[in-house]
């Protein structure tokens, strides 16, 4: 090799360490409404990689002190080849990612930018491994703040295009989890992230979880709490032609309502509470198997698919705990006088 050229991949070597530092400054100061810090960049030729370490970033209107985002490392390759047909093609490695989420504001609906603002050249990611993750809910609003944390969090997502006519088949998630100190959940959902109305199909799988577990939020939303028990679901799902169909199938064992304190307030909900689950009917779409059947209209056009995807769930779960606390009072179906309930279930996913 001429010298000239050696000092010429010397000179280039050595100046991509503080280009990558300088240019994800530039990004984070470029963040509206929020900041962003990190520990290292660094950006290497061949193969073509850049990898960011201690990522944080912090919403500025906020009323939780962790970053909204945090990442050990984020590790992202792209391919030479489909460089020199004017696309970036390629996979990330995220570990150690912690999102933390917070309850909205009364009234307000989640809006997420597009993929084709967020990434505005075509784009297509192959494969995005996600390891070690954790994600917080934060009810900010409610008294004490509760939260619920999943970890050790394992998600794969393939396949995502920054714009239609990218990729080949649909967009695949599979996600898994342990829920707080006991039990974990499952996730798998094939998507057409393009389609209008929205089209996606799924299960969704909780395995004993311990519903006293929740007792931070239900204590302080409800005024009651709930014993140890094991609490497992399995819903199904799928959305054609903005219709969604599906349904929902929970078992709750040892699981009983207790007043959240020793006040008189607190034990006559609770104890009113256990007369209406007892003397209640079936839930609409209840099959004698026990599972629930479930619907929803999603045939606006501007509904997104992340958060109804993420409400579809989230009301699913809750339905069949809801359900589940019914039946351990009043009894399972094949023991309640009303067995015809032929209609589904209304998600209400759009109701806040």
């Amino acid at each position: 090799m001429p010298a000239s050229l050696a000092l010429l991949v010397v000179v280039v070597a050595v100046s991509l360490h503080p280009l990558a530092r300088s240019r994800t400054r530039a990004a984070l100061d470029g963040l509206e409404g929020a900041h962003g810090e990190f520990l290292d960049a660094r950006l290497s030729l061949f193969p073509l990689r850049y990898t960011v370490t201690h990522l944080k970033i912090r919403n500025l209107e906020t009323r939780v002190r962790e970053p909204f985002f945090y990442a050990e490392s984020v590790t992202v390759d792209l391919r030479w080849a489909s460089l020199f047909r004017g696309r970036l093609v390629g996979s990330i490695d995220a570990h150690g990612v912690k999102m933390v989420l917070e309850q909205p504001k009364p009234g307000g609906k989640l809006r997420l930018p597009s993929l084709s603002d967020l990434v505005p050249v075509a784009a297509v990611l192959e494969r995005l491994q996600l390891t070690k993750g954790e994600v917080l809910y934060a009810w900010v609003r409610e008294q004490n703040q509760p939260i619920l944390w999943f970890h050790d969090i394992e998600a794969t997502l393939e396949n995502l295009g920054s714009r239609p006519g990218l990729t080949e088949g649909p967009l695949v998630l599979n996600a898994r989890g342990q829920f707080v100190r006991q039990g974990t959940m499952r996730v798998s959902v094939t998507a057409e992230p393009f389609a209008t109305p929205l089209v996606f199909a799924g299960e969704a799988v909780a395995e004993d979880v311990d519903l006293s577990q929740m007792n931070p939020y239900i204590a302080a939303t409800k005024g009651v709490k709930l014993t140890p028990g094991a609490f497992s679901m399995k819903m199904s799902f799928a959305s054609k032609n903005g219709r969604l169909t599906g349904t929902v199938d929970p078992h709750l064992t040892g699981t009983e309502i207790q007043s959240a304190d020793e006040d008189l307030g607190s034990k006559l909900t609770a104890l009113l509470g256990k007369i209406s689950l007892t003397v209640s009917g079936q839930t609409e779409g209840t099959r004698p198997s026990g599972r629930i059947a479930v619907s929803d209209d999603f045939r606006d056009p501007s509904l997104q698919l992340v958060p109804v995807l993420e409400k579809t769930i989230e009301n699913g779960f809750l339905l069949g705990m809801q359900e589940s606390l019914k039946r351990a009072y009043a009894g399972p179906p094949g023991k309640q006088p009303d067995q015809a309930k032929p209609e589904a279930t209304p998600l209400k996913t759009q109701q806040p």
